[in-house]
């Protein structure tokens, strides 16, 4: 069975998270690319916000009983099958994931022009996601 206040906790997290992010978004992109501080504010509130969003996955697909494929995109893909989520929303987070783990682990070096464009240009999919999710709970209220 689904706990409503885990869903509810995570949820507010990632909205905490997108709004951090949101207020970076000020800095110009040749501010962003030289300061390493900056840099890593951004880098681990996105993993973190990514982190919150497979966390809330992973507690709805093991509520419902549904068996894990092993990753963190499994987690996302069961939101969408459940639908839970949409299909481009799904994609889109799908791919965040596999963005954090780039970041986590570092695999080859960051490039920080491309955080810069996540930061300005994909942050809308996490507010969709948390939209999308608030609203499958919501309906299951009703």
């Amino acid at each position: 069975m689904v706990d409503e206040e885990v869903v509810a906790t995570k949820l507010r997290q990632a909205h905490e998270y997108t709004n951090d992010l949101e207020e970076m978004r000020g800095i110009s992109k040749a501010e962003y690319v030289s300061d390493v501080v900056i840099q890593r504010a951004v880098e681990r509130t996105l993993m973190n916000l990514i982190q919150s969003c497979i966390d809330l996955a992973q507690h709805v697909r093991a509520a419902n009983e549904l068996s894990s494929g092993g990753t963190a995109k499994d987690e996302i893909q069961a939101l969408g099958e459940l639908g839970i989520i949409s299909q481009d929303t799904r994609e889109r987070i799908e791919e965040a994931v596999g963005f954090r783990n780039v970041l986590a682990h570092r695999y080859g070096e960051v490039d920080h022009e491309v955080v810069y464009e996540v930061l300005h240009e994909d942050l809308l999919w996490f507010e969709r996601f948390q939209q999308e999710v608030a609203q499958w709970l919501r309906d299951r209220d009703s």
